[in-house]
């Protein structure tokens, strides 16, 4: 066996080594620092769902985001890291959903968390759970309240899903403190799979499929930009179940997704329940401020049939607390008109949350508006 066979085969055992490790090392991390990425820090009862107090969980909520660190404080807020110093003068609180919340991304990058580094005079409270809406914000803000102090200002964000959620998802039980689950569309499934081999797979090989997700991403990202500047009416951006009311018909939408109480219904539900949270922010004397902010889908294909922008405006005039509307609408139309990639720009890739990017954007509206 000649020189040149010998170093070939050894560059193949070599090849075969790395491989070996590197898929060993790969279910190690996947049964610890990855065990259970999906719903880790999620706090799960039958009808019922908030967040742990002092976790830390790997996370990975959007399949086209990497995974991402999220810890809580003893209350169960999202934070920096599990302990929270209160020594500061003035806290804020803030009530929304998962984007809020930060879904996709580490806590460093979210708005909350760029608030507080803004901001460090203040006590940033994230109250924001995915899929809550105002009748959950209002049981949040009211369990708050029980063992912490007044803050100086209350904000809370609503975007096209929480209609849907106010319509379909949650309810207040009068027999119980806490709101629940009236239908679980977006719960906490478990995944099912086919065969034992597939289940391995999914369970153990977390880093490659991180590795292999990132690269696909980027793949996908260059050719939606390349095909946006050849063909100028093309788009990426699909439809969705609970953001088409801007634009579609009632009597088209799937239903699932409204009943029982409908789209006026959601729309009285949430009126109800933000005033509730305007008239404690009064007792207690904090300044209160709504937020709304649009979906890819909402610049995409517009409010023709309801708009939710001037929903929002109107929702705040009504509110005789209610300081200022902090309207994002025109920051992200803004965005989309002066660039063609402005939805891979602030949306994670065929997902409706909002990237960091977008999260700096309502960073800088918020401290030009209640500032």
């Amino acid at each position: 066996m000649n020189l040149f066979k010998k170093k070939n085969i050894f560059k193949l055992i070599l090849i075969f080594l790395i491989l070996i490790i590197w898929l060993v090392c790969d279910i190690f991390l996947s049964k610890s620092i990855f065990k259970n990425s999906q719903y880790g820090c999620f706090n799960y009862e039958v009808d019922y769902y908030d967040l742990k107090p002092n976790c830390y969980s790997k996370e990975q909520l959007v399949k086209t985001a990497n995974f991402y660190n999220v810890f809580t404080d003893s209350n169960g807020y999202r934070y920096f890291s599990k302990d929270r110093k209160k020594n500061k003068k003035d806290s804020i609180v803030i009530l929304g959903d998962s984007m809020i919340y930060g879904v996709g991304m580490n806590y460093e990058n979210t708005f909350a968390g760029l608030l507080s580094d803004t901001k460090k005079n203040y006590e940033v409270y994230n109250l924001a759970v995915p899929s809550y809406s105002p009748t959950t914000h209002l049981y949040r803000l009211k369990k708050f309240l029980k063992t912490n102090d007044s803050p100086k200002k209350i904000v809370l964000f609503l975007d096209v899903n929480d209609l849907s959620d106010e319509a379909s998802r949650w309810k207040k039980d009068p027999n119980i403190e806490r709101p629940i689950i009236m239908n679980n569309l977006l719960g906490n499934k478990k995944k099912v799979y086919k065969n034992k081999w597939k289940e391995f797979k999914h369970e153990n090989f977390k880093g490659t499929r991180t590795l292999i997700n990132l690269i696909n991403n980027q793949l996908r990202i260059l050719k939606i930009k390349y095909l946006k500047f050849v063909q100028t009416d093309y788009t990426e951006v699909g439809i969705t179940k609970q953001g088409d009311f801007t634009f579609t018909e009632v009597d088209k939408l799937d239903k699932r997704y409204w009943e029982p109480v409908g789209i006026e219904g959601g729309l009285q539900k949430i009126k109800n329940n933000v005033k509730q949270i305007s008239s404690i922010s009064k007792e207690i004397n904090s300044e209160f401020y709504i937020g709304f902010y649009p979906w890819a889908v909402t610049l995409e294909y517009g409010q023709d049939v309801f708009n939710w922008e001037n929903f929002g405006k109107e929702l705040c005039d009504q509110i005789t607390n209610c300081l200022n509307y902090i309207n994002l609408f025109t920051d992200f139309k803004l965005k989309k008109e002066t660039s063609i990639n402005w939805s891979t720009d602030l949306f994670f890739l065929h997902d409706v949350h909002m990237n960091k990017n977008s999260q700096s954007i309502i960073l800088k509206r918020v401290l030009k508006d209640i500032f």
